[in-house]
């Protein structure tokens, strides 16, 4: 039995340190005036946007009973079995293709995307699509392959 988990984080070290400038920015605007900082409402929203994406992340397990999906605080847990699954490939996809990162709703089906380009393609029996990001294409194209064994869907 093999498995593959993956944890991907929202968080970037680019968003961060932008954040945290806008932040600095609003610290040396009020300096030492902390009642006037506290009521400050960008500063709120400011720090209310690093706590979500520090915390939305995306765990992903494949095993010999399916797929599992965590991608809070959105997608609580899903599992997909492997029944359910008409054709499963590994693909790149551009940023554009769902409208951004995180969890989307499409003409292209639904995603879960945490960053980067690569992604397994699930199309449904039923005809439903959903896009899973990956940071590891090559290890997960061994799992898929194991438990989904054709190799004509892969991309």
């Amino acid at each position: 039995m093999r498995v593959f988990k993956e944890k991907q984080n929202m968080m970037t070290w680019w968003m961060l340190a932008l954040l945290l400038v806008i932040m600095g920015y609003q610290l040396y605007l009020y300096g030492t005036d902390l009642e006037r900082l506290i009521r400050e409402p960008s500063l709120w929203i400011t720090v209310l946007v690093i706590i979500l994406l520090a915390a939305m992340q995306l765990h992903t397990r494949y095993d010999e009973k399916g797929i599992y999906v965590r991608f809070l605080p959105f997608v609580w847990e899903r599992q997909i079995s492997w029944d359910s699954i008409a054709h499963a490939y590994l693909r790149t996809y551009d940023i554009s293709d769902f409208g951004g990162w995180g969890y989307r709703v499409g003409r292209q089906g639904k995603a879960y995307n945490a960053k980067g380009k690569d992604g397994l393609q699930l199309v449904m029996k039923d005809g439903s699509q959903l896009m899973i990001g990956t940071q590891h294409p090559e290890e997960l194209k061994k799992i898929i392959q194991d438990y989904k064994p054709y190799t004509d869907e892969f991309e």
